[in-house]
């Protein structure tokens, strides 16, 4: 994901729980603007502590959100709670361009135990309340959702005077509407799912703090103990792909940025990620973006050439 302001270290960009503080310490608050393919056509399985709003301002996206698939369109608003895994990935081969906001949940609570905590943020924060994760122009709220989502955006953009306080008075009435249209409180045992969550983000963690090594599935599934055959099986059912294919994913996904932000030879960067045979990266890297990642550098600094000219 392409920060407005500046570049993320290699580990970071796609730490599974992420390592990245979005904001800082005085506005734990950020805004992204991301296109697909421009530098990446998807994002792997993660999850963070933050919330996570996305309003796509263009094309379509695939989203797996709390291990189901969903269909995003433009003008399609998608929110993912704190510590939910998700992903995205272009639909169909789409283009996409993405507009998202990110925010840590104390800024609204501020750790206190007062009405509003108890009763709205810590049902929504442990997961107590279902919830549209993708809204569409046809919900009734979606309206009052996108305005007052794009003056968040505006706000952040411009700051103005006590912008700060605009964004946190903004983000408490984007709840109200969210806690008052949109969410509604469910009583299930979540036991299965909760236990299903907890070893994909085991797995998810190995992979992040492991990919510049080799990974063998048995180490994998010995993680999580399970048996090799059934981990296979489990890994696909809800990953949509094998255990292989996206742990290339991953290494390709930091392979991009590193062609994109560094120097380094390609030969280093397939070594950085745990790929010591040279072909075999380039089978696969042009498998995935259609040319070898020679070919990517050089797109890439034709469009920062272009982009110079055009500002020029």
């Amino acid at each position: 994901m392409s920060k407005t302001n500046e570049k993320y270290t290699n580990e970071e960009i796609l730490s599974l729980k992420e390592a990245v503080q979005h904001g800082d310490f005085l506005l734990p608050f950020d805004i992204y603007r991301t296109r697909m393919p421009e530098y990446f056509n998807s994002f792997p399985m993660h999850w963070h502590e933050e919330i996570e709003i996305v309003y796509v301002k263009g094309g379509y996206v695939e989203f797996n959100i709390d291990l189901e698939t969903y269909v995003a369109e433009e003008n399609d608003i998608a929110i993912i709670p704190p510590c939910v895994l998700h992903s995205f990935k272009q639909y169909n081969g789409n283009e996409a361009h993405m507009l998202t906001m990110m925010f840590n949940m104390s800024m609204l609570t501020n750790n206190s135990t007062d009405a509003c905590s108890i009763r709205y943020f810590t049902p929504f924060y442990e997961r107590q309340l279902s919830m549209p994760y993708i809204i569409k122009r046809d919900h009734p709220s979606y309206s009052k959702i996108r305005d007052i989502y794009l003056s968040i955006v505006d706000a952040y953009d411009k700051k103005r005077d006590f912008y700060e306080l605009t964004i946190k008075s903004k983000l408490y009435e984007l709840f109200y509407v969210f806690f008052a249209e949109c969410f509604e409180k469910i009583d299930y045992d979540t036991t299965l799912k909760n236990n299903t969550t907890k070893n994909i983000k085991a797995i998810l963690d190995y992979i992040s703090e492991n990919y510049m090594n080799s990974i063998t599935i048995e180490e994998l599934s010995a993680s999580v103990n399970l048996s090799k055959h059934y981990f296979m099986r489990f890994f696909k059912k809800y990953m949509g792909t094998t255990c292989i294919e996206y742990i290339n994913d991953y290494r390709l996904n930091i392979a991009t940025n590193m062609l994109l932000t560094t120097n380094s030879q390609i030969t280093e960067i397939a070594t950085s990620i745990g790929i010591t045979n040279l072909s075999y990266f380039n089978r696969i890297f042009k498998k995935k973006y259609n040319m070898t990642p020679k070919e990517y550098r050089r797109s890439l600094e034709n469009k920062r050439v272009d982009s110079r000219n055009l500002e020029s």
